[in-house]
């Protein structure tokens, strides 16, 4: 991950609408960023795997996706799971706790539910039954800490089955080479069109 200097500039609407940078990628990533929230919290883990009830405290981070505007968050399980006081702080930079109130281990999805005194922006969600392969998709999370990183790639292959751990196996994922890190688990993966086609969920 590198960095630059940020030059600024002023710009205008008509200067905007006109500019062969607004490409469809960066118009799809401008209208989901608002949705996407990050998710951080203290959980415990097995320090080693061949002690029993070896166990440490952890800092995890993770990403989610408002899916409703009265505040219910899609993210991945395994972001959550074991996690006492789940913190959010929206795209706005709004910070709350969320209540999980249901999740899936086989499809390694939970919800969440965050309660603000307005409505949230809500991600498009589209379909992954009619992807091609080599389509240009992005991701977008919490990567590293660093919030809503944008990352971009293409359809890789799709049907992939993907076994993480003795007890996770993932089926019928899409494989993308849109770079997917620690912190991105439970962010969208998103078409030219802006919509949700997928939840980023392994490395």
């Amino acid at each position: 991950m590198s960095f630059s200097p940020t030059l600024l500039a002023q710009d205008t609407e008509d200067n905007r609408v006109q500019d062969p940078r607004q490409t469809p990628l960066v118009r799809a990533i401008d209208g989901c960023s608002p949705s996407v929230v990050n998710l951080r919290g203290r959980k415990t883990v097995q320090a080693d795997s061949s002690v029993k009830g070896d166990v440490k405290q952890v800092n995890g981070m993770g990403t989610g996706v408002v899916i409703d505007s009265r505040g219910y968050v899609l993210t991945n399980y395994h972001v959550v799971q074991g996690v006492k006081r789940i913190e959010v702080t929206t795209s706005e930079g709004h910070k709350t706790t969320a209540q999980l109130l249901a999740h899936d281990p086989d499809t390694d999805l939970a919800i969440l539910k965050i309660d603000l005194n307005h409505e949230l922006p809500t991600i498009r969600i589209g379909s992954s039954s009619d992807l091609m392969l080599a389509e240009t998709v992005a991701a977008v999370g919490n990567a590293y800490g660093y919030e809503h990183t944008v990352t971009v790639g293409i359809i890789s292959q799709l049907g992939r089955t993907v076994q993480v751990n003795d007890d996770q196996i993932y089926r019928n994922l899409i494989q993308t080479d849109a770079s997917i890190n620690p912190g991105n688990s439970g962010g969208p993966l998103l078409n030219l069109r802006g919509e949700m086609i997928g939840i980023n969920v392994a490395v």
